[in-house]
């Protein structure tokens, strides 16, 4: 997974989850806060590798072609 990949997901769960001005980068780290409850300086301290990791089992759409 390369960063674009990461804009291209993070573009995804900010629209799926309702995330309203919110994009790439940025919808990932909304992400994470929600679901895991951690602060956001937490979240932006993570590594692209980190976030990798955490995002591997995220489901997208079957009709969203991620490469």
């Amino acid at each position: 997974m390369n960063d674009q990949l990461l804009e291209r997901i993070g573009d995804h769960i900010a629209q799926k989850e309702g995330y309203e001005g919110l994009k790439g980068i940025d919808g990932v780290y909304r992400y994470l806060v929600d679901k895991y409850r951690w602060q956001p300086q937490e979240v932006r301290r993570l590594q692209s590798e980190d976030l990798h990791l955490l995002l591997a089992g995220y489901e997208e759409k079957p009709t969203t072609a991620w490469d």
